[in-house]
């Protein structure tokens, strides 16, 4: 709170100073559940006879694709006159229970600009300029698990880092990041002993400070990204990244990884969007890599507008959901997984109508226990005047695997506001 209460001050500070065009914005979203019928599991007995849990029901509230409660943001930018330097704060605040939670996606951004080709952003931020294109459906949390933009391609992502980005040619994006600059291994001497990073003296005055949550440097500089993107006029836009070394909590030298990630976007037919991705991921110490191709699709003509998403993944899971709940998926080479989703709508006079369709399918090592999950819904849109969105309908998930698992018949409600 202290970092933020000081940044703001800069950012006030540089409007006066420099004499900067400051934007305050904000937004509120969250997704309410007023009711909501979960059907029993299946379960057998001892005398074989096989029965049902009882069904459930219940109410809650949400946030609409992000995890907690409602929640809440302000975003403040300053830049001077030319946009040669700027800051940026965004804060957030969620409810994700009993209390208030003030993280997430919070950003702490300062930039300078020394040539008009040439910026360098320093900060906690993120940079969607390559991301994928296509992005989910708010219902698919209703009726199946649906993927985001990142699927396609990833994200530039900075948490307490630095970015370099250039643009010496129209259409063309390079960017190199050093993602992480918090965590790293330092030492200062005060009165014969030596103190970590976290301020705590090591066991023994001038002993070797090593401080067991923080990384090398080394760690640090293998901790980068590096991106390219080309736009060739009329015809679409094409992305390569390379994700450096990311250690994982609790065995930062064992599930090193590293992702390489192609993708294009095809904008060369009138109302038509494509967006291929392919990734590959390597694995510290494992000869297997994984895949994953996505590919996100957007048609629109006049009132119409048809959206879909397939993701595919292939190899092993190492974290995530998957990997919490089922260990033997994430230690075998016969990961299979098949993702799709299609939700048309159509504008009327005062409403849109939006359809989805989704299918999730999961192939387990053992074979015997693969997933299968089809998800259906119905909803009405309303715009109003600025950025008010309103939105309600119903959603069922379906197991479709002889597994047991019950459906699920939702009736969400959906706000989104922002100025």
């Amino acid at each position: 709170m202290k970092l933020r209460m000081i940044f703001t001050g800069l950012l006030l500070g540089a409007a006066v100073t420099l004499q900067a065009q400051v934007t305050i914005g904000g937004s509120v979203d969250m997704s309410i559940v007023p009711f909501q019928l979960v059907q029993g599991d299946e379960y057998t007995t001892a005398d074989g006879t096989t029965n049902r849990h009882p069904n459930t029901m219940g109410a809650g509230i949400g946030g609409i694709l992000h995890d907690g409660g409602p929640r809440i943001r302000l975003d403040a930018r300053a830049a001077n006159a030319d946009h040669r330097i700027g800051m940026r704060l965004r804060f957030q605040a969620t409810a994700p229970g009993p209390g208030m939670s003030i993280g997430g996606e919070n950003f702490v951004q300062a930039w300078w600009s020394p040539l008009e080709q040439l910026r360098l952003d320093v900060g906690r931020f993120d940079d969607d300029r390559l991301r994928g294109r296509i992005g989910q459906d708010e219902m698919g949390m209703f009726t199946n698990i649906m993927f985001d933009q990142d699927a396609i391609f990833t994200r530039l992502r900075v948490r307490n880092g630095l970015m370099l980005s250039a643009t010496p040619v129209d259409g063309l994006l390079l960017a190199a990041s050093l993602r992480e600059l918090v965590n790293f291994n330092y030492t200062s001497t005060v009165g014969g002993t030596v103190f970590g990073g976290d301020g705590a003296a090591s066991p023994a005055p001038g002993g070797s400070n090593r401080v067991a949550n923080r990384r090398e440097n080394g760690d640090a500089w293998r901790n980068m990204t590096f991106a390219v993107g080309y736009t060739i006029p009329d015809i679409g836009t094409i992305r390569v990244q390379y994700i450096g070394d990311v250690p994982h909590a609790g065995a930062p030298r064992i599930t090193r990884d590293n992702d390489v990630e192609l993708a294009f976007a095809l904008t060369a037919v009138d109302g038509l969007l494509l967006d291929l991705g392919g990734k590959l991921h390597f694995v510290y110490a494992m000869d297997d890599p994984n895949f994953a191709f996505s590919l996100g699709a957007r048609f629109r003509a006049d009132a119409l507008e048809i959206i879909g998403r397939v993701d595919t993944q292939i190899g092993r899971v190492l974290t995530g959901a998957v990997a919490t709940a089922n260990p033997t998926y994430v230690a075998s080479n016969d990961l299979l997984r098949l993702n799709a989703h299609i939700w048309p709508s159509i504008q009327l006079d005062a409403t849109r109508v939006i359809l989805n369709f989704g299918i999730d399918y999961m192939e387990m090592p053992s074979g015997t226990d693969d997933r299968i999950d089809m998800g259906v819904g119905l909803s009405l849109q309303r715009n109003f005047v600025g950025n008010t969105r309103v939105r309600g309908g119903v959603g069922l998930a379906i197991p479709m695997d002889s597994s047991g698992r019950g459906m699920t018949f939702t009736v969400p409600l959906f706000l989104d506001y922002s100025f």
